[in-house]
């Protein structure tokens, strides 16, 4: 599939905030009509959301469900089943259950999570938790996942100069201005997209899109 990783995308064409959102926004449609038909991506991330043009319009494609988990009744099943002390996914875009290395009980509210993660560098430009990658351990990983704050987008950039610098003319914006922007509904939208306890996550990925929207 021909394309550029979303984050990639956003940078090289400065796209501003609304257009960032616009974009996560089809994503959001896209991964929704998966649930719809019993499908779980659990790899959500940017060089699996790929931005082509189309007659001069980004269009996203979510590619590679090597690793997605059919929930409908008269699906295959995936045939990456995990497997206890397996993880499944990519550490630093998967959801704190999705972490704990358990087979059971892996919903779509995984993928919500998913989705957080990725909001939150389109609108930071670096992720919520600062993982080792391929040195950290499972053990490791899902402490920090479920014993690590999160902090709000805006308080984030505000904290960091020259992250909110950088952010920010990748925005074609200012960092006040885009602090400012941040601040408030966003900050609470991915905030509840990022809760550990997944309860209090958004329910669906419709519900993240609706208050996007």
């Amino acid at each position: 599939v021909p394309g550029v990783p979303l984050t990639g995308y956003c940078e090289a064409h400065r796209l501003d905030l609304r257009r960032r959102l616009a974009l996560f926004l089809e994503i959001c449609d896209g991964v929704q009509h998966a649930h719809q038909k019993g499908i779980i991506h659990r790899d959500l991330k940017p060089t699996n959301l790929l931005v082509c043009e189309r007659d001069g319009r980004p269009v996203p494609k979510i590619i590679d469900f090597g690793v997605a988990k059919a929930t409908g009744p008269g699906l295959p099943p995936s045939d990456a089943h995990p497997r206890l002390g397996h993880l499944i996914g990519t550490p630093e875009y998967m959801s704190p259950e999705q972490a704990q290395l358990s087979p059971l009980d892996i919903d779509t509210r995984t993928d919500v999570y998913s989705l957080g993660v990725v909001l939150y560098q389109l609108l930071v430009g670096s992720l919520p938790y600062r993982l080792t990658g391929d040195t950290a351990t499972p053990a490791q990983i899902m402490n920090e996942l479920l014993a690590s704050d999160v902090r709000a987008p805006s308080e984030a950039l505000r904290r960091d100069p020259v992250r909110a610098a950088e952010t920010a003319a990748q925005c074609a914006s200012t960092p006040r201005h885009l602090i400012h922007a941040v601040r408030g509904d966003l900050d609470w939208i991915v905030l509840k997209t990022l809760e550990k306890d997944r309860n209090r996550r958004y329910a669906s990925v419709a519900g993240l899109a609706a208050d996007v929207r």
